[in-house]
């Protein structure tokens, strides 16, 4: 999928080549600059940066966020400093007023995994959950964020980026707000003509008007007991506070810490916690072991 999505982006660039042109809002452009802007560290939320003339020398710009027509995931790797730019002063409040929407919903999943379920192998233990905006329902874990127009902007538009994000390279220089987005482009077919792609640009204010829901959703981020291995270092909205009590391993599901624990801190709890037991993986763990066997997947 990414290198199918990469190839694509690159094609769609391709269009933009220096000196064709195009029509817009009733007036011929030229393209003077196009290239994928960059940043060093991370990604800017413009794919493709477009700086066109008119005949009467108007300069304008195309700064698109190119998204596949199956694309969800409109921000994938939400951190704390993420959720400050886009919520303010309030996020902990907003994530944190998210994820006990669903509290229910938490607390009936299961934590330890004796056998593969669904897209969870075998041998895995939960040690908490990241968060993701996506642009739909997405999953048993998900939910409607509830942000105002403003915010439902910044989210596709990257307003309040780093300013090396903001301020991307572009052939090498760096153009003040080159990777603040200004127009969405969804590519449900193959596009071959400039003018197309052109055609199917949408403002993303306009975009943010006609889709005003963005939502939540709240994905595992898991250790994997046979592997001895875990998915990261992540930001965690509601993390699993793992610790012995009675001789057995107990949980405590935490929601009022969002974002501000990650995955190496929920890893080391539960190693802890397995090693006063003398637990190696997930076979080892049985329902006279465990605090609540209501968590066993088996």
């Amino acid at each position: 999928m990414g290198k199918k999505f990469s190839e694509s982006e690159k094609s769609i660039l391709g269009l933009f080549a220096v000196g064709r042109r195009f029509n817009y809002d009733n007036k011929e452009y030229m393209v003077i600059r196009a290239d994928k802007p960059t940043c060093d560290k991370g990604e800017p939320k413009t794919d493709i940066y477009v700086l066109a003339k008119s005949e009467s020398e108007e300069a304008r710009e195309f700064k698109i966020s190119y998204k596949q027509d199956n694309a969800d995931f409109l921000e994938n790797k939400m951190s704390d400093k993420r959720a400050q730019q886009i919520f303010g002063d309030d996020w902990n409040d907003i994530i944190r007023n998210a994820t006990n929407s669903i509290r229910n919903k938490f607390y009936s999943r299961k934590l330890i995994y004796k056998n593969k379920y669904r897209h969870t192998d075998k041998g895995a233990i939960t040690l908490g959950w990241k968060f993701e905006f996506v642009n739909k329902s997405n999953g048993e874990l998900s939910g409607d964020m509830q942000l105002t127009k403003n915010q439902i902007i910044d989210v596709y538009s990257g307003t309040n980026l780093p300013k090396n994000k903001r301020n991307a390279i572009v052939n090498g220089m760096e153009i003040e707000n080159s990777g603040v987005a200004n127009y969405m482009l969804f590519e449900d077919e193959k596009i071959n003509r400039i003018q197309d792609a052109v055609d199917k640009m949408i403002p993303i204010v306009k975009y943010a008007e006609e889709h005003p829901k963005i939502y939540f959703a709240c994905k595992a981020l898991n250790y994997y007991s046979y592997k001895n291995k875990y998915d990261g270092n992540r930001p965690l909205a509601v993390f699993v506070d793992w610790e012995v009590k009675d001789n057995k391993l107990s949980h405590t599901l935490v929601f009022d810490a969002p974002l501000l624990n990650r995955g190496n801190s929920a890893y080391e709890k539960l190693m802890s916690a397995l090693e006063t037991m003398g637990v190696s993986t997930t076979d080892d763990l049985k329902s006279y072991n465990v605090t609540d066997d209501t968590i066993i997947y088996e």
